[in-house]
């Protein structure tokens, strides 16, 4: 009977041991998990959006998640671009928000658009990425006093613009070796301008491709 007794007290102060213990060990994890106020999106947010502060609230997470590559502040995120769906209520990954440069090749005040280019006008395929270059369209005049003399011909001056990228014919970049060591020479030019510079610039294509005009590329002057 007394060995019975005993049984049942240690088997209760052994169950009052471990609850003591879990207990303990949750109330210090707990204290050592450091809570940190992050961003996360008011509603979900598409992919390519244009991100800024006011469309993010401050939850609590741990603060192990900044070790992760997560946001830490809204204005961290403010000025950058969504490469995916951010959903609501979610911390933000970098990976998620880059730099429009990085997303779109330029600003995203700019449209990017790309404008067919030989070596032979384009400065002998000497561009490179980050350049200004400057747009000429060449072409007959368009009015003859004296039907017996020829045309007069025109340099017209369309646009200066930045190159964000220079390619060979099938969209690789140009100017390096490709599978099979070659060279590929430029024949993109990928820029960006503002829609009104634009336009003038695809008005100048059109008259180059279905007119009897044609473009011509300088580097421009610093």
């Amino acid at each position: 009977m007394k060995q019975r007794i005993l049984q049942i007290v240690l088997a209760i102060l052994a169950l009052g041991a471990a609850m003591y213990g879990a207990s303990y060990w949750q109330t210090n994890y707990l204290a050592g998990v450091s809570m940190v106020q992050m961003p996360v999106p008011a509603t979900d947010i598409a992919p390519y959006t244009l991100l800024d502060a006011s469309m993010f609230v401050s939850h609590e997470f741990p603060r192990a998640l900044l070790d992760h590559g997560y946001a830490a502040s809204a204005n961290e995120l403010a000025g950058k671009i969504s490469a995916g769906t951010l959903f609501a209520g979610q911390p933000v990954s970098m990976r998620l928000a880059v730099p429009p440069e990085q997303f779109r090749l330029a600003d995203p005040t700019l449209e990017v658009l790309s404008i067919p280019v030989e070596c032979v006008n384009g400065v002998g395929c000497q561009v490179r990425v980050g350049e200004q270059v400057n747009i000429y369209r060449l072409q007959k005049s368009q009015s003859v006093e004296d039907e017996l003399s020829p045309p007069e011909p025109q340099v017209v001056y369309v646009a200066t613009i930045p190159v964000v990228a220079v390619l060979s014919g099938d969209g690789q970049p140009a100017m390096r070796d490709n599978a099979q060591g070659e060279q590929q020479p430029m024949k993109i030019l990928v820029v960006a301008a503002p829609p009104a510079t634009v336009r003038a610039i695809l008005e100048a294509i059109t008259m180059a491709k279905f007119g009897d005009a044609l473009l011509w590329v300088t580097l421009a002057t610093p």
